[in-house]
């Protein structure tokens, strides 16, 4: 690089890494998830990035319930909704 810097680029998505409003923008998102699963019966745990989904599996319908949770969740991330 001649002159030491690079050309600008606009940024059409995302929050720039080290920026003020990232982790407040995260924890937002990342909280919402919780509210996929009101009334569920689908339990969620939240530690820094991390999100775990599970569920006593006692039957058949217990299985489609906890996968439907993680559909909704795929949902989310795929849709941004």
């Amino acid at each position: 690089m001649p002159n030491g810097f690079s050309k600008f680029r606009p940024v059409i998505s995302g929050v720039p890494q080290g920026s003020v409003l990232g982790p407040v923008l995260f924890l937002i998102y990342i909280n919402d998830v919780v509210d996929l699963f009101d009334n569920s019966g689908v339990c969620t745990k939240l530690y820094a990035d991390d999100v775990k989904i599970y569920l006593e599996i006692t039957n058949d319908s217990d299985y489609v319930t906890l996968q439907d949770g993680i559909n909704k969740t795929d949902a989310c991330q795929t849709n941004g909704s």
